[in-house]
């Protein structure tokens, strides 16, 4: 919900503040007609300073939030701009000629008020729910000279709706830069990861590079007597002998020095296989003589009878088992569980009652049971 927000009245605001400002030079604490016109901050300010202060401070310079500025201010307050008006009783000053705003952030959102006559500029904070201001309304968050309001000028707008325009302006600039400097991150280190998986490849059996082949053929030299189609003939034709990296099979390099490679297709299948005939070898045997026959000795293998090994793994793998069906078995439980409440909570939200809720689950058991006899 968008909230309206009325402009500033400077004939409402300003009258109350500038007859508290003299009364500076009378008292070492404020009077208690400033603290509701005062913001939140600044009212905290001012209690807090102003208290643990000596009788020779002023308070008026807690009113700008800028040390340089804030000297100025009991000099301007002093001064004859400050006298009181005959007739009226009060400080007068011309009608305001500009108001500015500036969005900080979607609550934050302030109003400059600059006074020419008085040398002064008040800037106002729109506070949402003061009690202690009386209410929602613009409350004073800094007073200064009006020389001051020269810094930052490029930030302040001409009415709300152009400071409001202006804020998500900044803020979809700073997300595209945030998101623009970590895309750039992101790539490099993307560049970064890809040049060390790819320079895996360039990783050889043997790090001597005078022990390998070179993975890559080399270009011919400049000035080389022959023809430039010689030349080429000859690069392209030592792609012929271009041993590749991921290949072990290298007749260059000393075999007694290179140890077994995952690479090798085989390695499975020979590794199985000598333990396949280590196994076979521990098998007891028993032959039969048959040498009136002429006939060759047969040997017969006998199964041997499970180690104790063998025993604990099977029963791991039934532990296992049984644990895995008690798991399966509290899931289906919460399950169902679950799926009673959630329809428990269907039929409440309908209007069905406890009851009638009761009455269809009894129903549909009895179903359950007239189809199991089915079966």
């Amino acid at each position: 919900m968008v909230q309206y927000i009325p402009a500033p009245d400077p004939r409402t605001l300003l009258p109350p503040l500038l007859a508290c400002l003299p009364t500076a030079f009378a008292s070492p604490r404020p009077p208690p007609a400033l603290l509701p016109l005062l913001s939140p901050i600044l009212r905290q300010r001012v209690q807090l300073l102003s208290s643990t202060s000596s009788s020779t401070d002023s308070w008026l310079p807690l009113l700008c939030w800028d040390t340089s500025n804030a000297e100025k201010l009991p000099a301007i307050i002093e001064s004859d701009l400050f006298e009181l008006h005959p007739v009226s009783g009060e400080i007068e000053f011309k009608d305001v000629e500009r108001i500015r705003y500036r969005r900080l952030d979607p609550e934050t959102l302030h109003a400059q008020l600059v006074i020419t006559d008085l040398s002064l500029v008040v800037t106002y904070l729109w506070c949402i729910g003061d009690e202690e201001g009386g209410g929602t309304g613009w409350r004073v968050s800094e007073l200064g000279p009006s020389h001051s309001t020269g810094n930052g000028e490029k930030f302040w707008a001409s009415s709300i709706t152009e400071a409001d325009d202006t804020v998500k302006d900044n803020t979809i600039t700073v997300a595209l830069r945030e998101a623009e400097r970590s895309g750039h991150d992101g790539e490099d280190a993307t560049e970064e990861d890809d040049d060390q998986y790819w320079a895996q490849y360039d990783i050889g059996l043997d790090p001597d590079p005078t022990k390998m082949r070179s993975s890559e053929p080399q270009a011919p030299a400049v000035g080389h007597s022959r023809s430039r189609a010689t030349s080429e003939a000859n690069y392209y034709a030592q792609y012929a002998r271009v041993q590749p990296a991921l290949d072990s099979d290298d007749p260059s390099v000393q075999r007694e020095e290179l140890t077994i490679s995952s690479l090798n297709g085989d390695l499975t299948t020979s590794v199985a296989s000598r333990q396949i005939s280590t196994s076979d070898s521990r098998l007891p045997t028993l032959a039969e003589p048959s040498s009136q026959l002429g006939e060759p000795k047969i040997h017969i293998t006998h199964p041997q009878p499970m180690s104790s090994a063998d025993v604990s793994s099977a029963v791991e793998r039934l532990e296992h088992t049984a644990a895995s069906l008690a798991q399966s078995e509290r899931a289906a439980r919460q399950h169902i569980s679950s799926t009673m409440k959630s329809l428990f909570r269907l039929a409440r939200n309908t209007g069905i009652d406890r009851r009638e809720f009761e009455r269809l689950i009894k129903r549909e058991l009895e179903t359950l049971s007239m189809l199991e006899g089915d079966d």
